[in-house]
């Protein structure tokens, strides 16, 4: 046999009847309903939510305070999203204009007389030149980060 072929015990039988009574009556849970409180709490929420409707005005105001009504200059008109489109071509477009070209600075006359000392045969001096170019190189970086903005 299942469980919904067997004849309820009696202890079902008293805790369905007093649930019965406290939803027909309207009896408050007292002592002598210890068992069934949660259903009894239940059912007071049902009948209390059946009696506690909102009236339209009340539900008007409460949407109001929920959700406000936009102010009307913010309301999406064709006039308004054409503007707006607009204005978003055109700051697409200037961002998109290609810049003017990078001036780079001039090799300083150091860095050049380095750079013959390395090429020429004999001891070259690498750390001199490394640390003119590492000048000069910081230097190029800097206008180009100017001409065309930083990396990112």
């Amino acid at each position: 046999m299942t469980s919904e072929e067997r004849p309820p015990t009696e202890a079902e039988l008293r805790d369905a009847e007093l649930l019965a009574r406290a939803l027909e009556d309207g009896a408050r849970p007292g002592g002598e309903v210890g068992p069934v409180d949660d259903a009894l709490g239940a059912a007071w929420l049902v009948r209390a939510s059946r009696g506690a409707e909102l009236s339209e005005l009340r539900a008007r105001a409460a949407l109001e305070r929920a959700w406000p009504r936009r102010r009307r200059w913010l309301d999406p008109t064709p006039g308004r999203m054409a503007a707006l489109g607009a204005a978003a071509a055109v700051a697409a477009s200037l961002s998109a204009l290609p810049r003017g070209p990078a001036k780079l600075p001039p090799p300083p006359v150091t860095l050049l007389r380095a750079q013959l000392a390395v090429a020429r045969p004999g001891a070259p001096e690498l750390a001199r030149l490394e640390t003119e170019m590492d000048a000069y190189r910081e230097q190029v970086y800097a206008a180009l980060g100017r001409a065309y903005g930083k990396p990112r």
